[in-house]
């Protein structure tokens, strides 16, 4: 008997873990793309998931704070 079963998952992750239980119960599980994104979506998911940075340093002092932030030390390591 074949049944088709409509999933709309919330993300890849989602969907990716469907699919594995599908393959270890031995279910053929098969999927279609689906309908191509919106530029106003795909820029709220770049948002997403770049972030965003929020500082009242500038590159400049950011990159001076990082250069003066590292460490460095001799290292006694045997090659």
């Amino acid at each position: 008997m074949l049944t088709t079963l409509v999933l709309e998952s919330a993300n890849d992750a989602d969907l990716d873990l469907l699919l594995h239980l599908a393959q270890r119960l031995g279910v053929k599980a098969t999927t279609t793309p689906s309908a191509k994104t919106s530029n106003a979506e795909q820029a709220r998911l770049l948002d997403e998931f770049a972030g965003s940075w929020q500082s009242d340093e500038d590159g400049t002092e950011l990159a001076r704070q990082i250069r003066e932030a590292r460490y460095f030390r001799d290292r006694d390591v045997e090659l």
